[in-house]
């Protein structure tokens, strides 16, 4: 079997819309401003080659004429296990699978993104934690991701007392104090048997340098300015793509500020457009705000309780699961590139046990 490979360098057609698109994510006295266990998805549908018609799957779907733009809530309504009883995702799925067309995306988890600079930020001021291979480092920001979830309100506190993440130099040791006492009662537990310990020693460090980079001269509790960087990413990595964008005024004033540059040439490989009159825009809504459903469900649930809903789940439910990890797979054998996710070991385990599940099922 050939080991998928990242392809760059091809000439893909991608199409993209978002889902959670927040425009900034900054913490209040008592909460953030949306919903923290979110991810921001950019994504859609690519093609290689000639365009594929889709039509025939819109006229499959049967919906009602007087929609002028189709959106995932006229396929699929609710939270994600209740996307799942919709014959009608079903139909949009295996369509996708079935045809010339894969998936791409880039899932974005807010708050691990959010609050990993601190141990980025801890890391850099220690010598030991310089050595240790990066897979460590990120065990790392996996425990204060957990942390952060099972602490959130003091963590808010936190955040907003301390302006984060734009902590003064004058309040560097108070605010390493106070976040260690956050989760010093956690250290001897099973659920975090070795990295809160390690991380409490590498603060300790950084309190003889009195400096945390990466969460000092930034603007006060704005933990994410913008998602610009997500919308430029495919656009400089597949230069020789073409990128299609359905109209954002905000993020098409940003990118225009960028000039990228390849050999001496502009590349100039994207363009927005009126998703209303494209259907691969339309595609690209439906299936992003499934993923982003998906993200939600993951990031709110357990192991266990991830385990047991499947358990119980229809067989429409099972079908439909089964075909979105088809599709997953199919673009990932495609080209591992055209998926992205910056999540934390916790959530993107989850993941894999939904697999584990499914592979279960048919062994």
């Amino acid at each position: 079997m050939l080991v998928p490979k990242a392809d760059f360098d091809g000439s893909f057609t991608f199409y993209y819309d978002e889902t959670n698109n927040l425009r900034k994510f900054y913490v209040r006295e008592i909460d953030f401003n949306y919903s923290f266990t979110a991810n921001f998805v950019l994504g859609g549908l690519v093609y290689e080659g000639t365009q594929p018609d889709i039509k025939p799957l819109f006229d499959k779907l049967n919906l009602q004429k007087n929609i002028k733009e189709v959106k995932l809530k006229h396929i699929a309504r609710g939270e994600f296990i209740d996307c799942l009883k919709s014959g009608k995702l079903n139909l949009f799925l295996e369509y996708l699978f079935g045809n010339n067309l894969y998936i791409h995306y880039s899932s974005l988890n807010i708050l691990y993104w959010s609050i990993v600079d601190i141990v980025d930020s801890a890391i850099v001021n220690s010598e030991v934690a310089m050595q240790l291979k990066p897979s460590f480092w990120n065990y790392l920001k996996n425990d204060i991701y957990k942390l952060a979830k099972l602490e959130i309100e003091s963590v808010i506190e936190l955040f907003y007392n301390f302006e984060y993440p734009n902590i003064k130099k004058k309040s560097v040791l108070k605010f390493i104090e106070e976040l260690i006492w956050i989760f010093d009662k956690y250290i001897e537990t099973e659920e975090f048997p070795f990295g809160l310990e390690c991380l409490r020693q590498i603060l300790k460090e950084v309190t003889k340098h009195e400096s945390l980079p990466f969460i000092m001269d930034e603007e006060d509790h704005i933990l994410i300015n913008n998602f610009s960087q997500f919308y430029l990413r495919p656009i400089y990595l597949f230069k020789n793509s073409s990128h299609i964008f359905d109209n954002e005024v905000e993020i098409s004033e940003i990118l225009s500020d960028y000039k990228i540059i390849d050999d001496d040439k502009e590349i100039k490989n994207y363009s927005f457009v009126d998703s209303q009159s494209n259907l691969l825009i339309q595609a690209s809504d439906i299936f992003v705000g499934l993923m982003g459903k998906l993200a939600n469900y993951i990031n709110t649930n357990s192991r266990e309780k991830i385990a047991n809903d499947f358990a119980s789940f229809s067989d429409k439910q099972l079908k439909n699961i089964d075909s979105l990890l088809d599709l997953i797979d199919k673009s990932h054998n495609k080209n591992v590139a055209f998926l992205h996710s910056i999540d934390s070991y916790e959530e993107l385990t989850k993941m894999n046990l939904i697999r584990e599940i499914r592979n279960r099922n048919y062994a």
